[in-house]
């Protein structure tokens, strides 16, 4: 039965079908993402976890506009990101899309008051209205004591925290985070993550976070594991581990779980009155089996 992808659209916030993202290096291929499908809730807080090199920060940019894919789709409210010209992804970014990176979201020689204005000053915005915003989002991160600061004066955890009222000095409906906590302390990292789950609670907004750290991971309400440009399965506050089928029905079954079960290459699948199961398919006579089945079928 064939996806209907306009209701998906609807009950979503943003939704990947089929992403693909492979970078040429002189002669050679990089593939990044090997056809990612998943959903992004309104107002869900979702983490996005895998090794360095997994395809995570690649998927950041794509879902921000920064970058388009090779092959695929990309859904923010039912309009095609993947469709944006330059321009209209500028406006994007400007209008619907707070960023908080790893390190390099202030201007060192303004105050954090000053840093936080600024986007909402060069967006248009009355300085009243935009101080008034400034001192709300500061006060909210608990850096009322600290507005007349500039970035040197502040620690780690604090310009962090600066970042994300940066983020969400426009009223962005996404806010993408990447890495936000690389360079903290588990302490100061702790504070960090606490306060982006005080703006998805407080504001409703929609926070998509990609680390290579599964303990910051879990403060999200549903965490995606990938590896090697594929889902590899998922974490979730009310079901706890779950594995991902994307679109086409194709189920990544993570490592450890392989390695538990003997699972190699192919495996066997039964349907029974609790649901499938899964066994590896262990035995060199059913493998021979199956070698001379495609030999008849390819012979016919």
């Amino acid at each position: 039965m064939s996806e209907d992808l306009e209701k998906v659209a609807h009950e979503n916030k943003v939704v990947v079908r089929d992403l693909m993202k492979v970078y040429r290096r002189g002669q050679k291929e990089v593939i990044a993402l090997r056809g990612l499908d998943f959903e992004v809730g309104h107002g869900e807080f979702l983490s996005i976890v895998g090794p360095s090199g997994s395809g995570k920060s690649t998927l950041l940019k794509m879902l921000g506009a920064l970058d388009k894919p090779t092959a695929g789709a990309i859904l923010f409210d039912g309009n095609s990101l993947t469709l944006l010209d330059d321009r209209r992804s500028m406006l994007f970014r400007r209008a619907k899309v707070g960023f908080v990176w790893q390190t390099g979201n202030l201007v060192p020689g303004l105050t954090a008051f000053k840093n936080v204005t600024l986007p909402m000053r060069l967006a248009g915005a009355p300085k009243a209205a935009a101080n008034e915003r400034a001192k709300m989002l500061l006060d909210t991160m608990g850096l009322s004591e600290r507005v007349t600061h500039k970035p040197s004066q502040l620690s780690g955890g604090e310009n962090q925290r600066v970042a994300i009222c940066v983020a969400l000095a426009n009223k962005p409906e996404l806010v993408l985070a990447d890495e936000v906590t690389g360079e903290l302390d588990s302490e100061t990292a702790m504070m960090v993550m606490e306060a982006l789950k005080t703006i998805n609670k407080d504001f409703g907004t929609c926070i998509v976070n990609v680390t290579h750290n599964p303990r910051v991971a879990e403060y999200a309400s549903r965490v995606i594991r990938i590896r090697d440009g594929l889902i590899e399965g998922q974490r979730h506050t009310l079901y706890g581990d779950i594995t991902e089928i994307d679109a086409k029905g194709r189920m990544v079954i993570p490592d450890t779980v392989r390695k538990l079960a003997g699972i190699g290459k192919r495996v066997v699948l039964k349907v029974t009155n609790e649901g499938i199961l899964v066994t590896p398919l262990e035995s060199e006579e059913m493998e021979n089996d199956l070698q001379e089945v495609a030999g008849e079928a390819s012979e016919a």
